[in-house]
Parts: structure tokens; C-alpha cells; sequence
């Protein structure tokens, strides 16, 4: 952030609580994501046992 003048004190707290929301917001995409392929991954293998035990 060069040339910013961080004199004002307000601004700064801004600028990191801005920071601290893309941070969190971030984080709660990468798990939702990672969650949908863990759930994928265990349908089909879900699916895959299941057609195991109906198919003898």
C-alpha cells in the first residue's frame, strides 16, 4: 500500500478490518469447496458399495 498516507488512524482499522473479512470469506469458500468434493467423492463411493452389495 505505498503511497497511502496512514496518518488517520480510522483509516487504517479499515483497511485491516477490510483485509480480516476477505481473509474469513476466503477461508469459509476453500471449506465450502473442499466440503462439496468430500461429499462427492464419499456419494460415489457410497454409491459404488451399495450397487457392490446389490449386485451380489
Amino acid at each position: 500500500m505505498t503511497g497511502h498516507d496512514w496518518d488517520d488512524d480510522a483509516d487504517y482499522a479499515s483497511a485491516v478490518g477490510c483485509t480480516w473479512t476477505l481473509v474469513v470469506v476466503t477461508v469459509l469458500c476453500v471449506l465450502l469447496v473442499a466440503g462439496a468434493i468430500f461429499a462427492v467423492c464419499a456419494g460415489f463411493i457410497g454409491l459404488s458399495g451399495v450397487l457392490a452389495i446389490i449386485g451380489g
